[in-house]
């Protein structure tokens, strides 16, 4: 069965707490994905850290990821969305 990784960006609003980005990458570990890109800064909101990362997994597997990262004390909210330039490269070729 082959499965369909395509790139997808996961946007975390958390609270500025220490140690977070440990245990946000201990995630990714657990599971063995590699991020293609993980940033993190301020948000448009005092206090709270915006994580942008990027990832090449399954849908299914982003959605398993986004939940899991929901469900740490410290994240507000989480989003995820497939990047609409690869999409386009794609549909070029």
């Amino acid at each position: 069965m082959k499965t369909d990784h395509k790139e997808y960006t996961i946007t975390a609003y958390t609270e500025d707490y220490l140690g977070l980005i440990s245990r946000i990458n201990a995630i990714f570990s657990r599971r063995r994905i590699s991020m293609v890109t993980f940033n993190v800064g301020p948000s448009e909101m005092e206090k709270v850290k915006k994580f942008v990362i990027v990832i090449r997994e399954t849908e299914d597997s982003v959605q398993k990821i986004s939940r899991q990262m929901e469900k740490q004390v410290d994240v507000l909210e989480v989003h995820y969305h497939r990047n609409p330039y690869l999409t386009a490269v794609e549909h070029a070729s």
